[in-house]
């Protein structure tokens, strides 16, 4: 009786060294575009106060400008 577990791992690393120009270069992308939002995410984490600063600024502005208008076109009225 023949031992066949050799040739099916060697025929599996085979496969994988030979594939490895399709899957590798994908994976490196991956990788790096993981690293990418990793460090904009850290990036928007140490302004993230004065970004919600800045948020509930807009948003003041806009109710005020809202009211502003809705009350110069009740008195034009």
């Amino acid at each position: 009786m023949k031992h066949y577990s050799k040739t099916f791992f060697g025929s599996i690393v085979a496969f994988v060294l030979g594939t490895s120009c399709c899957w590798l270069s994908s994976m490196t992308i991956w990788f790096g575009g993981a690293a990418l939002v990793g460090i904009i995410g850290s990036f928007f984490e140490n302004i993230q106060i004065l970004l919600l600063i800045l948020g509930v600024g807009f948003g003041i502005t806009t109710v005020f400008l809202y009211f502003k208008k809705s009350n110069a076109n009740t008195k034009t009225e």
